[in-house]
């Protein structure tokens, strides 16, 4: 019984490998017959759309990737080639059968501008596009690199803070030492320090802003330091903004 068993186990053991091999062989036939060996790729597909960069620019990237066999192209080279253009936020880049290679993108939505010469996208990443493409009417921020999405959503929530106030925010600042400066569209800077900033804005709001005489003192200032736990300092004298000339021309009509 034994002996049966053994020969009855090599058995199935040796009908499966025949059946896996004549299973591979199948396979393989069937990817010789439709493995385009000697097809070049010679299509590019693109779908997104981007106002920054255009299909042009992005085939012309693509170029020296292309008139390859289809299944040698470097998809992921040409991917990072392309992520280089500062305006895309997202690239999908794939085979298209049979000869082929489609590129989908995703343009970057700007929030803000940051620093000197970048710009904030709505996924947080910052990005230096060239200077005519550096979009205007936004807010300015500033801060380490990798704190943009902090940055823009301590701005948002300091706005709701001043809303109805007929004032905002134009910029706003968060140093290395985690210290943040926020200057009002009338040129008045407000030194917020790194921490209770809903306090010191509350503070600021309720003292500075919803009283007409104390907001009257503060036409010329240059800046508010609010780093005080009962109270605030006043200093400095503002440089004339847009906004000031524009109050002087309604005065003047």
């Amino acid at each position: 019984m034994n002996a049966i068993r053994r020969i009855r186990a090599n058995k199935r053991w040796r009908d499966g490998l025949l059946g896996a091999l004549l299973l591979f062989g199948v396979a393989a036939c069937t990817w010789q017959g439709i493995k385009p060996d000697d097809q070049r790729t010679g299509h590019l597909y693109i779908s997104g759309t981007s106002s920054h960069v255009s299909d042009e620019q992005i085939a012309h990237v693509a170029a020296p990737y292309m008139n390859s066999p289809f299944f040698d192209v470097d998809l992921k080279g040409l991917q990072a080639e392309l992520a280089r253009q500062p305006w895309l936020a997202e690239v999908e880049v794939s085979r298209h059968w049979p000869d082929g290679v489609a590129v989908h993108i995703t343009e970057q939505r700007p929030v803000a501008l940051w620093g000197d010469e970048a710009v904030l996208g709505a996924n947080g990443r910052v990005f230096v596009p060239d200077a005519a493409s550096r979009p205007t009417g936004l807010v300015a921020l500033d801060g380490p690199p990798t704190a943009g999405l902090k940055v823009y959503e301590q701005y948002r929530h300091l706005s709701e803070l001043l809303a109805g106030h007929d004032t905002r925010i134009a910029r706003l600042t968060l140093d290395a030492r985690g210290s943040w400066t926020a200057t009002l569209d009338d040129g008045l800077q407000l030194r917020l320090g790194r921490d209770d900033l809903d306090e010191r804005m509350h503070r600021f709001v309720d003292y500075a802003l919803a009283r007409t005489q104390a907001r009257d003192a503060l036409a010329g200032a240059g800046y508010v330091d609010l780093r005080y736990s009962d109270g605030f300092a006043v200093g400095g004298t503002r440089a004339a903004t847009p906004k000031d000339q524009e109050k002087v021309n309604e005065q003047a009509a």
